[in-house]
């Protein structure tokens, strides 16, 4: 049973890390769903009731978001002047372009470990009516997602 409820809890915590770097993703739409990291904090520590020792650890997760958003869209713009530089030549420099997609995987991969770590302290800090509040905003923000 206490398996259960820790594999729950993991599978909401990595909702919830998707649902950060979601939000963050959008924010490089500029468009109507836009909402800059200071917002973000101050929405969810808002909602959450969080004091200053969650808020730091969330400031923290949401820096991280920020941070690889932004690296990764400068990822995306040297992959595609690669991609276009080698479309115009007469042969594809195949490990060229591995060497980038293995420096992308291993940005992520870094990425990855360093945001379930601290996503899981920020989680650890919580309190139970803030986890449960925190599933029930992401269960609400799902739906309205659905249209």
């Amino acid at each position: 049973m206490n398996k259960l409820k820790l594999n729950k809890r993991m599978g909401m915590g990595l909702l919830v890390l998707a649902l950060i770097l979601g939000i963050a993703a959008c924010g490089a739409h500029h468009g109507p769903h836009h909402m800059d990291q200071a917002k973000m904090m101050k929405r969810i520590a808002k909602k959450l009731d969080l004091n200053e020792m969650q808020q730091g650890k969330l400031k923290i997760v949401l820096e991280n978001a920020s941070n690889f958003k932004e690296t990764m869209q400068a990822n995306h713009t040297e992959l595609t002047e690669s991609l276009d530089e080698n479309l115009r030549s007469t042969q594809l420099d195949v490990d060229a372009l591995n060497l980038q997609f293995d420096e992308i995987e291993s940005e992520f991969s870094e990425f990855r470990k360093d945001m379930v770590s601290d996503y899981a302290e920020f989680h650890a800090s919580l309190e139970e009516a803030q986890r449960e509040k925190l599933a029930t905003t992401l269960e609400k923000f799902k739906k309205h997602r659905r249209h």
